[in-house]
């Protein structure tokens, strides 16, 4: 009797243990999860902003984005729902502000915006105002721009539309590329005395 007890015994623990390993949560699958797949980012930011300077010390842009994804492979960093700011270099001043849907920063500094792109120049009486296209290159060290895309500015006196841009922020030079349309509008210049 003592034998059989012991073997009944030994069975109930034996199935109380295989029970109780397999309630354990599968260690290898959850190690799989964090090993880092071709094509995915190095890692993901959530409501992060930068502030990038120059080799003189002086600030060069301002970066926000609700969510930002860092590819170390490709050097590449997308910003979705991107906010920028591009500082004047001689006066360290806030000059163009940069929104879109989705934004991508190359190493060479080249920034790529994509849809409903507005640049708007923060300094009330400067000569070209706003800029509004849906696809748009940026570079973050000389302020250069160009799109393919249709443009819309707007300055002083002016409404321009067309197709195609290149020209320069920090000059506050841009050239509608082709079928260009023009509005102009009389402004009244005050005196200085």
């Amino acid at each position: 009797m003592n034998k059989r007890l012991n073997g009944v015994l030994l069975l109930m623990v034996a199935g109380l243990i295989g029970w109780y390993l397999g309630m354990q949560p599968n260690e290898i699958g959850d190690l799989s999860r964090l090993i880092k797949k071709q094509g995915e980012p190095e890692y993901i930011g959530r409501a992060v902003s930068a502030k990038v300077y120059d080799m003189h010390g002086q600030p060069q842009y301002f970066a926000k984005a609700n969510e930002i994804k860092h590819y170390e492979q490709t050097a590449k960093t997308e910003l979705f729902q991107p906010l920028l700011y591009l500082f004047n270099t001689n006066t360290a001043k806030e000059q163009w502000k940069i929104t879109a849907n989705h934004a991508e920063i190359t190493q060479e500094k080249l920034l790529y915006l994509t849809g409903d792109i507005r640049l708007e120049n923060i300094e009330p009486n400067s000569r070209l105002q706003r800029l509004e296209t849906q696809t748009l290159l940026v570079d973050l060290i000389t302020q250069d721009i160009s799109s393919e895309s249709e443009v819309v500015s707007t300055g002083l006196g002016f409404n321009t539309s067309g197709i195609g841009l290149s020209g320069n922020l920090k000059k506050q030079i841009a050239t509608l590329l082709k079928d260009t349309r023009t509005y102009l509008e009389p402004i009244l210049l005050e005196k200085q005395q």
